[in-house]
């Protein structure tokens, strides 16, 4: 039973190596996700800058056509007003013109204020699409190495758990269970050695001496009175070890 919680001790640093990797890798992918979620809002925001940009170039456009028609009826009211019989019809074609004249001078003012928007806009737009360039361009070369080094990782990780399931499978299949179960309650750390005091060195709490004996000379299965890890002694004599 030695032999096996010193098998259980060398598992838990491939273990935590495995572990270390895995949060590298996690690291890395979060990094390369931050980077393409930076690049897509970007996107989105300049799709959104241009459909408002379409917007207002097509309420320009209308207001140039309103310009359009506005002009062709100040016309018509014009000739009509040379045309005119008396007094009565005279004002009335005076009032037309001064009316269209008002609606061609808001027509030309909306058009003006349309035309700084759409180009206020367009500024914009160009400066998203120089800040989305920059995104790319910088990070081009740092996710593709960061890419690289995530490939490399899962390679090495994968190797690594060959060697775990090989290490593993010399460990009984009850006491790899309870193994298992530690670890997992016991954020990672499922065997402890016991330092040259005696101590737990997980919780270091004092290990009975009782339990150290048995440990020692029969190499039995023990945990932790506090912390409930399993108890290693390694690299020790049993007849000079401290009790």
């Amino acid at each position: 039973m030695a032999n096996q919680l010193e098998t259980l001790f060398k598992l838990q640093r491939l273990d935590t190596l495995l572990l270390e990797k895995q949060k590298t890798i996690e690291k890395y992918e979060a990094e390369l996700a931050e980077r393409r979620q930076a690049i897509a809002v970007c996107d989105a925001r300049i799709e959104v800058q241009a459909a408002a940009r379409k917007e207002l170039v097509a309420q320009r456009a209308l207001a140039e056509r309103r310009i359009s028609d506005t002009l062709e009826l100040l016309k018509q009211r014009r000739q009509r007003l040379q045309k005119v019989r008396n007094e009565r019809e005279l004002r009335a074609g005076q009032e037309e013109v001064s009316s269209g004249q008002t609606e061609l001078s808001e027509a030309e003012t909306l058009v003006l204020e349309l035309m700084g928007k759409v180009e206020e806009m367009e500024a914009t737009i160009e400066l998203a699409k120089k800040e989305r360039a920059g995104l790319e361009s910088a990070d081009h070369r740092q996710v593709s190495e960061t890419a690289e080094r995530v490939q490399k990782l899962r390679q090495d990780l994968a190797t690594d758990r060959d060697a775990r399931d090989v290490m593993a499978a010399q460990v009984e299949g009850g006491l790899r269970k309870k193994y298992e179960l530690i670890l997992s309650r016991r954020f990672g750390l499922a065997v402890v050695e016991v330092d040259d005091t005696g101590c737990c060195v997980g919780c270091h709490v004092q290990i009975p001496p009782q339990t150290l004996i048995e440990v020692r000379k029969t190499g039995a299965v023990r945990v932790c009175p506090m912390c409930q890890r399993l108890l290693f002694i390694g690299g020790s004599d049993p007849e000079t070890a401290p009790i």
